[in-house]
């Protein structure tokens, strides 16, 4: 309650967009964190001031490996990125979506689809696979984020210390996303 007290005043700042053509996505998700062995998914959008978009969600499904639970979480916070694409497209603009993840494997399922599946990855469903086909037909680059630069991990997994400030300050609009450097 003490530091619900403290907070009760904090201002959350959303500037003006940095850079309208290069939308940042970062989505990450925790593999069995809840008491029925749900996975839990996080993701935010930025045009590198701010965060406009943020989601924190338990996954609607049971997933058995960190990977397939990455990959669920992505299908599930990604239409909303690219709805923020289409709806600046409209507006004259040609964005391209950045979507930052922390889990390699992942990366590869979702930039060359069931080819660089393992025996322990082979049972993801065929639809979740829409991800890589807007990979490949839209203007959406996936790269590597370390994850102690991953902001989404704020809203996937209980964060402590240092960590927590960073994101917080970085989600809040008090820092500017470039301290970070996440991709």
């Amino acid at each position: 309650m003490c530091w619900i007290k403290k907070t009760k005043t904090d201002v959350r700042i959303i500037g003006a967009a940095d850079d309208l053509l290069n939308m940042i996505v970062m989505i990450d998700s925790a593999h069995t964190v809840h008491d029925n062995m749900r996975d839990h998914t996080g993701g935010i959008t930025s045009y590198r001031t701010g965060i406009v978009d943020e989601k924190s969600s338990k996954q609607k499904m049971n997933t058995r490996s960190s990977t397939e639970t990455e990959h669920v979480g992505t299908s599930e916070y990604l239409p909303k990125p690219i709805f923020f694409q289409l709806f600046i497209e409209a507006q004259g603009y040609k964005p391209n979506i950045i979507l930052a993840k922390d889990n390699e494997s992942e990366i590869r399922m979702l930039v060359n689809g069931k080819a660089p599946c393992t025996s322990n990855s082979k049972h993801v469903a065929i639809k979740k696979f829409w991800c890589t086909d807007r990979i490949k037909k839209g203007n959406i680059t996936v790269r590597h984020c370390p994850t102690e630069k991953m902001i989404a991990d704020y809203m996937s997994k209980p964060l402590q210390g240092k960590l927590f400030v960073t994101f917080r300050n970085v989600i809040m609009g008090w820092v500017h996303i470039s301290t970070l450097d996440p991709i």
